[in-house]
């Protein structure tokens, strides 16, 4: 079994996937949980901050999953099952 070397593209999905997990989970924020200003988008700070990096974390894995990260390029898969589909059939 091969390794395969990452791709640009799969370092930073990993990357903003793991730091924005990490800045939600962050506990500095509670520093503004008594606060009303400052605001984001007219909601306190905490609120108005985990929305949109919870937003930003959605749209980083709905390119993960459009750019179908994680998963073998169709050249690779030929290479798995090289005997067909007669061969798979045996085995079942």
């Amino acid at each position: 079994m091969s390794r395969r070397t990452p791709t640009p593209l799969t370092v930073t999905l990993w990357s903003l996937t793991i730091g924005g997990l990490a800045v939600v989970q962050f506990p500095g924020i509670l520093f503004y949980h008594d606060v009303a200003e400052p605001r984001i988008l007219g909601m306190p700070f905490i609120y108005g901050f985990n929305l949109l990096v919870w937003g930003l974390l959605c749209v980083v894995l709905l390119i993960a999953y459009r750019t179908r990260w994680g998963r073998p390029r169709p050249d690779e898969l030929d290479d798995e099952f090289e005997g067909g589909a007669d061969d798979r059939e045996d085995a079942a």
